[in-house]
């Protein structure tokens, strides 16, 4: 009996060690980064910097306003573009960062 139950022990634990994800994760959609086909939006108002981006086939989406991060959902949409904007002294939206793309 006492061996049966090593047998179990030592079965039980090699299956959870083999248990795991070995695969390398894909770079693109792990990873924040920004395409090279995204215009430059730095410095144009989040108006502006929407209608740039829809231009070419994107869409704008805040992640960061004034400093703090907002709420966002990590499903990945190829054609958007994640910024951090800054609020003006006249209450307008300047972009600063483009964060990532997707």
């Amino acid at each position: 009996m006492r061996s049966l139950t090593l047998v179990l022990v030592m079965a039980l634990s090699l299956g959870i060690s083999a248990c795991g994800d070995d695969d390398e994760p894909d770079s693109a959609a792990s990873q924040n980064t920004v395409a090279s086909d995204v215009p430059d939006i730095v410095g144009e108002s989040v108006d502006d910097a929407t209608a740039s981006l829809e231009e070419a086939g994107l869409t704008l989406r805040v992640v960061r306003r004034d400093g703090e991060d907002l709420a966002a959902t990590a499903d990945f949409v190829e054609e958007r573009v994640n910024v951090a904007v800054e609020t003006q002294d006249d209450g307008s939206e300047l972009v600063t960062e483009v964060v990532s793309t997707g």
